[in-house]
């Protein structure tokens, strides 16, 4: 057991294999637990995509539960799941799509059997009535011209304009009309590969039976090749954009370019994270909420994925106090890049996180989400590497961090709401400043 900063942290007595395909496996066994979680995840989402097909990752996801060969309607595939005592969740994301199935101990070796049967024996059939479930989930995010109006996506485009990381994840209307049942095959077999991927199972069960319950659903599963990023450059001209949306406030929010997971100063932006929005007695909270009274809750966070990330500053706010906002957030990184925040402001943001990563052996879903996702993508899967990296940063490295990457003149704007001239202009000037 190691310690940290005064924290005792048990490893994650994780076993790692490979099969013949090359499908990565992590087994971590904690029999204290009265369930166990089987989660796999794929190199596959939005930023594997073109403009032509944005949005099939996500339609795909979603038509894995239509069916498969041995349980052809969905309900007979979901009934099946459910009788083992949980449900299938999923989830895409920009840089990877995971799925997870939680049941208790007696049934997970079942489970295992039925995630692999959703993932490699999809009927990808009765697309119409998906189309119509996704299309409604589009339209939440689109005004009634068919602008983007989700303040996160317009935000990802202003940053990353002619890239798939400034693509939304659901994708376009047209798209989505278009896709067939061909694209779908075609998608599902490059990146619904055994190389592309990672199978990892947390909690309680015998580490025998699993091992053989695993070759057994997946042994077959084509190895294909595992699928890199495309490159990313910071090169963003435009520093503001605003979308007219009729409503009570406007959805505020201030990014900065950072570096990846992989990055050096990985550890110290987490930090940074915790050291402005960690509880209610942060900069973040203190500030905008409790002292200046904008908003009903803030938040600042670093958005980081494999090469790059983005650190947002956000909240939403009465249309007239958004550059209020705006100049508030420069004025707490001006804060910090003046000054290193204080010894006992990133003691306690590192207990906070230290304790966390102790309680992630209490949840076997969180264990499989550490361990599987940190695999995937090639990062230290032992809790006690991470612990020690973000123990050793100092409030100077936080410092110097923020005057790196969140420099006030490289900050870009997002505003979804209603800004007349005057107040579109003093958000301008800001961003100009």
């Amino acid at each position: 057991m190691a310690e940290v900063n005064g924290v005792s942290l048990a490893p994650l007595p994780t076993e790692s294999f490979e099969l013949g395909s090359g499908l990565r496996v992590r087994l971590i066994p904690l029999p204290h637990l009265q369930s166990a979680t089987a989660s796999f995840f794929v190199r596959v989402g939005s930023r594997y995509e073109s403009a032509a097909n944005n949005g099939l990752s996500h339609f795909l996801e979603h038509m894995l539960y239509r069916g498969t060969d041995a349980h052809p309607a969905p309900h007979e595939l979901n009934l099946a799941i459910e009788r083992l005592g949980g449900t299938l969740d999923a989830a895409t994301h920009v840089d990877f799509t995971s799925y997870e199935l939680t049941l208790p101990t007696e049934t997970i070796t079942d489970g295992v059997g039925m995630l692999a049967e959703v993932l490699q024996q999809p009927l990808l059939a009765d697309l119409d009535t998906e189309k119509q479930i996704i299309r409604e989930e589009i339209l939440e995010d689109l005004n009634e011209e068919g602008e983007q109006i989700d303040v996160d996506n317009v935000s990802r485009n202003l940053l990353y304009p002619a890239h798939p990381l400034g693509y939304s994840i659901p994708g376009p209307l047209p798209n989505l009309e278009r896709f067939d049942s061909n694209d779908l095959r075609t998608h599902h077999s490059a990146y619904y590969t055994a190389s592309n991927s990672v199978l990892c199972i947390a909690g309680a069960f015998d580490t025998e039976s699993m091992r053989a319950t695993i070759r057994a659903a997946f042994g077959d599963m084509p190895r294909g090749r595992a699928v890199s990023a495309s490159h990313v450059t910071n090169g963003a001209e435009a520093k503001l954009a605003y979308v007219h949306d009729p409503g009570s406030q406007t959805d505020v929010r201030l990014s900065f370019h950072t570096p990846g997971v992989s990055s050096k100063e990985a550890p110290t932006l987490l930090l940074l994270s915790r050291v402005l929005d960690d509880g209610l007695s942060t900069r973040v909270h203190q500030t905008i909420c409790e002292e200046r009274g904008l908003a009903y809750e803030a938040f600042a966070g670093n958005d980081a994925l494999e090469d790059c990330g983005v650190f947002d500053f956000g909240a939403s706010v009465e249309h007239r106090k958004a550059p209020l906002l705006i100049e508030t957030v420069l004025e707490l990184v001006d804060g910090l890049r003046r000054e290193a925040p204080s010894e006992q402001e990133v003691a306690k943001a590192k207990q906070r996180y230290l304790w966390a990563l102790k309680t992630i052996r209490d949840d076997p879903e969180e264990s499989a989400d550490f361990v599987g996702g940190s695999a995937l993508f090639g990062l230290p899967e032992e809790i006690e590497t991470i612990a020690e990296q973000v123990a050793g940063v100092t409030p100077d490295d936080i410092r110097e961090v923020v005057r790196r990457y969140l420099d006030p003149k490289d900050a870009h704007v997002t505003c979804v709401g209603v800004l007349d001239d005057a107040l579109l202009s003093d958000v301008r000037s800001l961003t100009e400043a």
